[in-house]
C-alpha cells in the first residue's frame, strides 16, 4: 500500500507537454512502431510462404488434371473437358514430363506470349522466394508465369503449368491486407497495455518525483513539500527515499543559514552600538589613568585593557560580518623590514619580557597586499605574545623556493588546547583560551585570497608554530 503522496505530488501544477512529446506518448509510439516492425519481419516470410503454397496448390491441381488425361482413351479428351480441367487448375497450359514418356499437354488452344524463365519450386532459395513475392505484390512482371514443380505423387515426374499472374497477385494482396489489419490490432492492443503499464509503474511515479522537486524549489521552507516515499523496493523507491533525505538535509541547512544570517545582522548591530558605547568608556578610562589616586592608578590599566579587548572584539566581529574581503592588491614588499614594522607596532623591540627574533633574510622580496598581510602578521604575532604572559621567545623566519615564500611564526608558549586545535580556524570556536577565533579565521581567509594557505605546524609545551605559504609573483 502506498503512502499518501501529499501536496508535493500535485501533478496538476506541472506543465503538461504535448502528447507526442511526453514520455508516455513516446513510449506508445515506440511500442507501436516496434510491434509493426516485428510484424513486417514476420510478414515477409509469411507472404513468401503464401505464394509458394498458392503455386504448389496449382501444381497439385495440374497433376490431377494430367491424371484425368492419362485415364482417357488414347490420352485424348474432348475440348469441353479440357477447358473444364484447365478452369479447375486456373491455368492456360498443363504439361507432365516423365523420363519414359513424352510430355502430356492440356491447352486452351490460345496463343501464349513469350514466357520468361520458369519458376522452379524445387530449386529456389528463401531470399529469392521473398523477392519474387514482393515483385508479384508490387507489380506483376508479366501477364503469365510458367511454374515447374515435382508431382505430389512421384518426385521424378515434373508438372509444368502456365498461370495468369493477376489472380495470384490479387490473392497475395488480400493476404497482405489481412496481415496488416491483424498487425495493427496486435500493435494497438500491445501498445495500449504497455502504455497503461508504464503510465502506472513509471510515468506517474516519475511525475510525482518531479512534482516534489518543483514544489520544494518553489517553497523549500514548507515541510509539506518534502516527498513521502512509498513502499516500493525498486530504483524509483530508492530515488524517493534519497530525495526525501536530500530535501530534509537541504531544508535544515537553509533554515540554519537563515537563522545564522538573522543572528549575524543582530550581532553586527549590537557590536556597532557596543563599540560606540565602549569608545565613550575608553575616553573616561584614559582620564582615570591620569588620576593621582594610587588605587585608581592600580585599577585603571586593567579597566583599560578590558575595554580595549572589548573594542577589538567588536571590530573583528564587524569585519568578519562583511560579505567577503576585497581582492588583494599585491605589490613587492621588503619582508624583513615589513616584519620589523609589525613588531614595532606591538612594542616587541622594547619589551623586557618577550625576546624578539627577526630571522627573515635580508632583501627577501614578497608580492602581497601590504594591508592584508599586516593584519595577518599582526594577529599571529599578537597571539604569540599573549601565549607567553611570563615571557619567552618570539621568532619569525622566512625561506623562498622556486614557487613559494614560506613564513613561520614560532613562540615558546604553552601551546594550544585540544579544543582549540580541533576548531582552530572556525570563527567563534577556535583560537586560544579566552579568544573568539575570529583572528585566525580572517587571517586564513586573507592568505587563501592570495592563493596560499595558513596552517598550524606544531603546538605543545615547547611552543606553537604557524606557517604561511604565499606564491611567488609570476615572472
Amino acid at each position: 500500500m502506498n503512502a499518501d503522496p501529499g501536496p508535493s505530488s500535485d501533478l496538476s501544477r506541472l506543465p503538461r507537454p504535448p502528447a507526442v512529446a511526453s514520455l508516455s506518448g513516446r513510449l506508445l509510439l515506440l511500442t507501436v512502431g516496434f510491434t509493426m516492425l516485428s510484424a513486417v519481419l514476420i510478414y515477409l516470410p509469411a507472404m513468401s510462404r503464401f505464394r509458394i503454397s498458392y503455386l504448389e496448390a496449382r501444381i497439385e491441381l495440374a497433376d490431377q488434371a494430367a491424371l484425368a488425361l492419362l485415364a482417357a482413351p488414347n490420352g485424348m479428351v474432348s475440348a469441353e473437358l479440357e477447358d473444364e480441367l484447365l478452369h479447375n487448375v486456373g491455368g492456360k497450359l498443363v504439361a507432365m514430363r516423365r523420363k519414359e514418356s513424352n510430355a502430356l499437354i492440356l491447352s486452351d488452344r490460345q496463343e501464349l506470349p513469350m514466357l520468361g524463365k520458369p519458376v522452379d519450386l524445387a530449386n529456389q532459395q528463401w531470399w529469392e522466394e521473398i523477392m519474387h513475392a514482393v515483385m508479384v505484390l508490387i507489380k506483376p512482371p508479366t501477364e503469365y508465369v510458367r511454374v515447374v514443380g515435382p508431382s505430389p505423387r512421384d518426385p521424378h515426374t515434373r508438372i509444368e503449368v502456365v498461370l495468369p499472374t493477376a489472380p495470384m497477385s490479387e490473392a497475395l494482396r488480400d493476404f497482405s491486407w489481412r496481415v496488416l489489419w491483424v498487425a495493427l490490432l496486435i500493435s494497438m492492443i500491445t501498445g495500449s497495455l504497455v502504455y497503461v503499464s508504464l503510465q502506472l509503474l513509471l510515468v506517474r511515479p516519475i511525475r510525482r518525483l518531479i512534482g516534489s522537486i518543483v514544489g520544494f524549489h518553489a517553497a523549500p521552507e514548507d515541510a509539506r513539500q518534502i516527498i513521502r516515499p512509498t513502499r516500493r523496493r525498486d530504483e524509483l523507491g530508492l530515488a524517493e527515499r534519497e530525495l526525501q533525505m536530500m530535501q530534509q538535509d537541504l531544508r535544515h541547512a537553509l533554515t540554519q543559514r537563515t537563522r545564522l544570517a538573522q543572528l549575524g545582522i543582530a550581532v553586527s548591530k549590537i557590536s556597532h552600538d557596543l563599540r560606540n558605547m565602549l569608545a565613550a568608556a575608553q575616553l573616561v578610562s584614559d582620564r582615570l589613568e591620569a588620576s593621582d589616586d594610587p588605587t585608581v592608578r592600580q585599577v585603571a590599566p586593567r579597566l583599560v585593557g578590558s575595554i580595549d579587548r572589548a573594542i577589538s572584539l567588536c571590530a573583528q566581529t564587524l569585519q568578519f560580518g562583511k560579505a567577503e574581503e576585497r581582492a588583494p592588491e599585491t605589490c613587492q614588499i621588503a619582508l624583513r623590514n615589513f616584519i620589523d614594522d609589525v613588531a614595532a607596532a606591538l612594542g616587541l623591540p622594547d619589551g623586557a619580557v618577550i625576546r624578539w627574533h627577526n630571522a627573515v633574510p635580508e632583501h627577501l622580496p614578497l608580492h602581497a597586499d601590504p594591508d592584508q598581510l599586516y593584519r595577518v602578521m599582526n594577529n599571529l604575532m599578537r597571539n604569540a605574545v599573549q601565549a607567553m604572559p611570563d615571557g619567552g621567545d618570539l621568532r619569525v623566519a622566512a625561506t623562498a623556493t622556486d614557487t613559494d615564500v614560506v613564513i613561520e611564526v614560532a613562540d615558546s608558549g604553552g601551546g594550544l588546547s585540544d579544543a582549540a586545535r580541533t576548531h582552530l580556524f572556525e570563527p567563534f570556536r577556535g583560537g586560544r583560551s579566552g579568544g573568539t577565533g575570529l583572528g585566525l579565521a580572517i587571517a586564513r581567509e586573507l592568505i587563501r585570497g592570495h592563493g596560499g594557505d595558513l596552517e598550524l605546524i606544531r603546538t605543545g609545551p615547547l611552543g606553537t608554530t604557524f606557517r604561511i605559504i604565499l606564491p611567488q609573483a609570476p615572472a
